[in-house]
């Protein structure tokens, strides 16, 4: 068997599974289409497609729709870029020592299980429903879990590797740059890539119920303007879905091209004859 084979097979399996994703989209918005034209679904609670479709032009078509996505996107920023680089320095500082490890590790697993909407009408009280008080829930949601994850791939390095390490005398940051990075890494991007996901959502529901300004306001305002503004909910809906798509993908590629080197991302090559 020749060498191109397996890699064509691979790059067909990579095309295959978008195509996959894309058709169940495809079948889910003809479903809505036909569920809504024959009067399936209850108008009070479920708006037809055409309607959606056509608040989604309205809302992009304006300025005030691209304003709110920006300024969700500000608060998501902010809170994520926070929240993970204080996540990335405290993290590679307690894997780095035993006692730290010892030490902290059981308070950051406790603070991790504190739901943050628990911590919100606190930061809406210190804060108000501004962007700072949005950005510091995002930042507070990112922090712990993202802190665990850092920690334990900090924690991971192969024992050849650090044996190896020791025997040869590295030390200090060439050890950290040689040997800690990157078996940190993997752990480190997956968990950012999580976290990105998560600090949207953070987000949408500090602006869906602290007031902050964003899609998820405009959602809770388009809520209480009653059933003729059904079909601008669900735009909104969408509108905030697609962001998140957006940033996963981006997270994704990120990822990807940071980790090139990394078993999971290499292209396959076996087979050869």
């Amino acid at each position: 068997m020749s060498v191109g084979a397996p890699l064509a097979a691979a790059r067909a399996q990579r095309l295959l599974r978008p195509t996959i994703k894309v058709a169940g989209l495809v079948a889910a918005l003809v479903l809505w289409l036909v569920l809504g034209a024959v009067g399936a679904l209850p108008p009070d609670a479920f708006p037809t497609l055409p309607a959606t479709a056509r608040a989604i032009g309205t809302e992009l078509g304006g300025v005030d729709g691209w304003r709110s996505i920006g300024e969700t996107l500000e608060g998501w920023a902010l809170g994520f870029v926070l929240g993970a680089g204080c996540a990335i320095v405290v993290g590679v500082l307690i894997g780095l020592s035993r006692f730290a490890f010892r030490s902290s590790i059981p308070v950051i697993e406790f603070m991790k299980t504190i739901p943050v909407i628990a911590i919100l009408p606190i930061a809406v009280l210190i804060f108000g429903g501004t962007l700072k008080m949005e950005y510091t829930l995002v930042a507070f949601g990112v922090f712990w879990p993202l802190t665990i994850q850092v920690v334990y791939g900090v924690r991971s390095i192969d024992p050849v590797a650090r044996d190896t390490a020791s025997v040869l005398g590295v030390r200090g940051l060439r050890r950290f740059g040689l040997i800690v990075l990157p078996s940190a890494a993997p752990f480190v991007a997956t968990g950012l890539r999580i976290a990105a996901a998560v600090a949207l959502i953070l987000a949408v529901i500090a602006e869906l119920i602290g007031g902050a300004a964003g899609l998820g306001r405009d959602i809770l305002v388009a809520e209480d303007s009653g059933q003729s503004a059904l079909p601008i909910v669900y735009a909104l809906i969408v509108i905030t879905g697609a962001v998140g798509i957006l940033i996963t993908l981006v997270m994704t590629q990120a990822e990807r091209r940071v980790l090139r080197w990394h078993e999971r991302f290499r292209p396959v090559e076996r087979g050869i004859a």
